[in-house]
């Protein structure tokens, strides 16, 4: 049996136009707007291959704390992966030239800042303009190289 990967995420948004502005701020590509019974949807590209990795349905609100991260149900964060630091570093410039406030950036990691069993990855936090947080990172370790070093650590205890 094969591995499940994440094909898209949806989400409700308050304004579509607003959130496909942001969106394409951030690389995001806009590929159809459609009809729903709920109201319109939007689907939003962002690797340039799939055709959507985002659905947005346009019945939502924004999030009453401003940031997903702080809200006890739902979406936490949606992460985005870059090719490079450098990357991120550009797209963080990118970012707070138009306003956005970013929360980083923090390496996942005990050496870093970030989560003590996170990835070793390098990444930027920011919210939409619902309040849902994105991330955007490189770096990361694969499982086999965050076992290795979870078994040297686990050794040097």
């Amino acid at each position: 049996m094969s591995r499940l990967s994440i094909g898209h995420v949806g989400l409700h948004v308050r304004d579509l136009e607003e959130e496909i502005a942001f969106l394409e701020l951030i690389g995001g590509e806009l590929t159809s707007v459609d009809r729903a019974p709920v109201g319109r949807v939007a689907f939003v590209s962002l690797d340039g291959e799939r055709h959507h990795s985002l659905a947005l349905f346009e019945d939502g609100r924004r999030l009453p704390s401003g940031d997903s991260k702080k809200e006890p149900v739902g979406v936490h964060h949606i992460a985005l992966p870059a090719e490079s630091i450098d990357e991120v570093k550009s797209r963080q410039s990118r970012l707070e030239a138009v306003g956005i406030e970013i929360d980083g950036p923090y390496v996942q990691g005990p050496e870093g800042g970030g989560l003590e069993g996170g990835s070793g990855s390098y990444g930027i936090f920011f919210t939409d303009p619902n309040g849902i947080c994105f991330e955007i990172y490189a770096g990361g370790m694969t499982l086999p190289e965050f076992r290795r070093t979870g078994a040297a650590r686990a050794v040097a205890k």
